[in-house]
């Protein structure tokens, strides 16, 4: 592993390990944000039979949290890299749609201020996204496929013309 993958891993999973620890251990604060998102969904929602209760909304939220720092410490650590970012890049969005719910703003500068951290949320996917395709210089397993099939038909190749055969 290379020095800017060793010091960036560890950067881009420490947001993750820590909301997913305070989700998992105090999840109050992440149910109250949900609940702000789930209360203007509530008539849609019981139209599909659907009832956010705030026991579900405690156990989503240390659900997501639980998810959110393992697959963070993986991911710091090195275990299982591109799984783990492919983990935290799905968990990103709802979460930084979550955390920022732009529409609920009643001021310019709130408006500002979440729409900074939605596309601060919006950035560390992005940073996910590269890190989930990083095969650390490694070429991918359909380029592998494709250079066996290559130097098996040149074999093949080789042989036909060794025996006198087109």
């Amino acid at each position: 592993m290379n020095l800017l993958r060793f010091l960036s891993r560890p950067l881009l999973a420490a947001p993750f390990i820590v909301d997913g620890a305070s989700a998992l251990f105090a999840p109050e604060s992440h149910v109250a944000r949900a609940r702000a998102i789930t209360e203007p969904c509530q008539p849609v929602l019981e139209k599909f039979g659907i009832e956010c209760t705030d026991e579900d909304l405690t156990l989503a939220s240390r659900a997501m949290g639980a998810t959110s720092l393992v697959a963070g410490l993986m991911l710091a650590t090195g275990r299982a890299p591109r799984t783990s970012a492919a983990v935290l890049t799905a968990l990103s969005v709802p979460v930084a749609l979550v955390n920022n719910p732009l529409w609920t703003a009643r001021t310019s500068n709130a408006r500002s201020e979440m729409a900074s951290g939605l596309f601060r949320g919006l950035a560390l996917t992005g940073g996910l996204a590269i890190a989930m395709t990083d095969r650390e210089g490694s070429p991918s397993a359909a380029w592998r496929v494709r250079k066996w099939k290559a130097e098996r038909a040149l074999a093949a190749q080789q042989i036909r013309a060794d025996h006198g055969l087109s």
